[in-house]
């Protein structure tokens, strides 16, 4: 694949292309009634409401502006505890 291509790719919203350290490591704690502020404020777009609760894609600019906004101070950064990891969360 060209470079080209691949910068492409990475910017068109049908590919979901993760880049380790970036957007998978955003997610909404438990906190999280799903009020969708953070969706719109969101500078990329790229934040969706999945299930009630928001989902980072791809590409994260890390301006943590989504944490600024939230009123709950629902959103987290780093790696998910393991009660409230992907393969067994408790809170949705």
């Amino acid at each position: 694949m060209s470079f080209k291509q691949a910068v492409k790719d990475f910017f068109n919203p049908r590919i979901k292309i993760r880049v380790p350290g970036m957007s998978e490591n955003f997610y909404p704690t438990e906190k999280c009634d799903g009020c969708g502020i953070c969706v719109k404020k969101c500078p990329t777009g790229h934040i969706k409401m999945v299930d009630g609760r928001p989902d980072w894609g791809k590409p994260c600019l890390m301006c943590a502006q989504c944490g600024d906004v939230c009123p709950k101070g629902a959103i987290a950064f780093g790696l998910r505890p393991k009660e409230d990891s992907a393969d067994g969360d408790k809170s949705r």
